[in-house]
This record gives C-alpha cells, structure tokens and sequence, in this order.
C-alpha cells in the first residue's frame, strides 16, 4: 500500500508542477526536490549528470515555446520540465521495476470487473519497463557498428539501421515470449 500511495504523490507532484503559475511559487518544488534528494540519499553526481543529459530535451522544449510564446514562459517551462525530470529519476531510483509493476497491478485491481486481469496488466509494465535499457544498449550496438563500418547515422542510412535494430528487438520479444512459455505463465 506504502509504493501504491508514493506513487499517486508522485504523480500528483509532477502533474501540480506544471500548474504553478511562473513566479516565485515555483521555488517549493525546487525545495522539495532538494528535500528528496537528502531524505533519498541521492547521489548528487548521478542527479547532474542525468539532467545534463535531457538539457538537449529541455533546450529544444525552450527553443520551441520561445517560437510559440514569449521566451520568459518558455524559460519559466524549461524550469518546471526539469523539476518535474529530477523527481522522476529520484522516484526511479529509489523504485525498482518490479515494485512498479506491483504498484501499477494494485492501481488497475477495479478492473476486474470489466474481466481484466491486472496480473497480465503487471506482467507487461515489468517487461516495458526492463526492455528500454536493453533497448538503449542495441541502440548504441548499431551505432558503434555504424560508425566502424563509416555508414553514416543520418536520414538516408536510417533504414539499415532501423532494420537492424527491429530485427533485435523481435528477437528479445521472441526470448521473452519463450521464456514466459517456459514457467508456464499463461496469458
């Protein structure tokens, strides 16, 4: 009940950030989130480096509403959008995925009633959420194997590399497949 109730605060937070008007309200999730990293133990280090790596993101996300607004609610949306990806590696790495699958199986228990089984439910938040790692690995495979082979990752090459990486993925779903064959599980 303790992850069911942390993971609703944790969805209801990242939701609120972005209807805190932009002044100086929004220094409260900024405070919070320093709180979280204390009571969490988080590694300062592994939290910076995680938000230089969606600065790209953020920026592009600045870059965009600078177009379509003015550039203080674009700069005041780049700040909300990374208070709301700091509390998401915090939850993330204080949360494993097997207790969010647990969680999310325990939210979609009323469903039973409309004769779906939430253990199906769980089973597939856990393997969604154990592929993307593996994904992001097969990823970097190609693109290593790309640049020895001097091929380009651009627009015109995408196709030998998106097929190289669809044949992979089809091949873990396949594995995945055999292996929940294996223990019996039937879905």
């Amino acid at each position: 009940m303790k992850n069911v109730i942390i993971f609703i605060l944790f969805l209801l937070y990242a939701t609120a950030i972005f209807f805190i008007p932009n002044n100086i309200f929004l220094l409260c999730p900024f405070m919070i989130n320093m709180v979280l990293w204390i009571v969490t133990k988080s590694n300062i280090k592994k939290i910076v480096r995680n938000l230089l790596k969606i600065f790209p993101f953020v920026l592009l996300t600045f870059l965009i509403n600078c177009w379509l607004d003015t550039y203080v609610n674009a700069l005041w949306m780049a700040a909300k959008l990374l208070l709301v990806c700091n509390i998401t590696f915090i939850y993330s790495q204080t949360t494993s995925t097997a207790q969010v699958a647990k969680t999310v199986r325990k939210l979609c228990t009323p469903l039973k009633v409309f004769k779906i089984n939430p253990e199906v439910i769980e089973v597939l938040v856990a393997i969604a959420l154990s592929i993307l790692p593996i994904m992001k690995r097969e990823y970097m495979e190609v693109k290593e194997a790309c640049k020895a082979k001097n091929i380009p990752i651009n627009l015109k090459n995408s196709k030998i590399i998106l097929s190289r990486m669809l044949t992979s993925y089809l091949k873990r779903v396949d594995e995945i497949d055999e292996a929940l064959i294996e223990k019996g599980y039937n879905y």
